[in-house]
């Protein structure tokens, strides 16, 4: 595996004139790209793209705090400081990670990685996010602190694909990306808002939450929704979608189709099932659609499962 410290090339994308570097690695390594948009003070927007001809790893290593928000929108990287402490930054999902004074490494799993971070210092959030961050996160003795992951919203999609295709030139363009780039951190921080507001749960409130999680699972062809479950069980809906997260870490739905596809799982491993019976007894009408929804689970296609089947006699 090939090792390259780029932080020399990372402080000078920083301090350049120029917002753009590109094809600084070896020919032999792969091709670099990476773009620094200045938003405001201490607010940076940064767009990188690796294509590698190789397994590559690059140290980096941050003198300060920094706040970044990591969208990938393709490829799986990694990074791995000198504790061991691990950051997955994984396709299709947002990490939201705290870096103090960090040493270690970032490996690179595939070889095309397109990443956008909006990245935060610390004088930066003091001036404009005390409450929301400085007091919450700047504080704590961590040297790395992942704070959020989870799946890209539609939203903050939309919001990255109006940025990355902006056609405005000049002062109009700059103002417009601008904008967007605030736009897009302030929805990404009202996430974190959301889910830090915990609410209390007494016993009748947990109890109503399995039995909520009974009646999905007693109903896996023709489930609720969230509005009927909440009136089968005497709760608001609020109440019940907040404390099903608290409860069970995961959604009502996500935590059904998980159990669905445990289950389906099961039965192709271990019975006479063919996929269509299966896909009907989990509630699904047309076989492609399981078959879609079971591969994007499992990462395995379901005749495969049929193929290795299990008989007891």
């Amino acid at each position: 595996m090939c090792q390259l410290k780029l932080n020399d090339l990372i402080k000078f994308n920083y301090e350049s004139t120029s917002n753009i570097i590109k094809n600084t690695f070896p020919s032999e390594i792969g091709k670099d790209y990476m773009e620094n948009i200045k938003i405001q003070e201490d607010f940076h927007l940064l767009k990188t793209q690796y294509l590698f001809n190789q397994a590559t790893q690059i140290e980096a290593k941050q003198n300060d705090k920094k706040f970044v928000i990591t969208i990938c929108q393709k490829g799986n990287t990694s990074y791995i400081n000198n504790d061991n402490q691990r950051i997955n930054f994984k396709e299709g999902f947002t990490s939201i990670s705290l870096f103090n004074q960090t040493e270690g490494f970032r490996e690179f799993e595939d070889k095309e990685v397109k990443q956008v971070r909006l990245i935060l210092s610390e004088s930066f959030i003091e001036r404009n996010l005390k409450e929301s961050l400085s007091v919450k996160y700047f504080h704590e003795n961590k040297n790395l602190n992942l704070i959020s992951f989870s799946p890209t919203s539609l939203a903050s999609q939309f919001l990255l694909d109006d940025i990355l295709n902006c056609s405005l030139k000049g002062e109009l363009g700059t103002l417009y990306i601008q904008a967007k780039a605030l736009e897009l951190l302030t929805l990404e921080l009202s996430k974190l808002e959301e889910n830090s507001m915990e609410i209390v749960l007494d016993s009748y409130d947990k109890d109503a939450i399995y039995k909520a999680k009974e009646i999905l699972i007693d109903n896996l062809k023709n489930p609720p929704s969230i509005v009927e479950l909440a009136k089968k069980v005497h709760l608001n809906e609020f109440k019940l979608k907040k404390g099903f997260k608290q409860v069970f870490n995961t959604s009502p739905y996500k935590l059904l189709n998980e159990y669905k596809m445990n289950y389906a799982k099961n039965l192709l491993e271990s019975s006479e099932y063919n996929i269509s019976e299966v896909a009907d007894i989990i509630g699904y009408k047309f076989s492609n659609n399981f078959t879609n929804a079971f591969y994007k689970q499992f990462k395995i296609n379901p005749k495969e499962l049929i193929k290795n089947r299990k008989y007891y006699y």
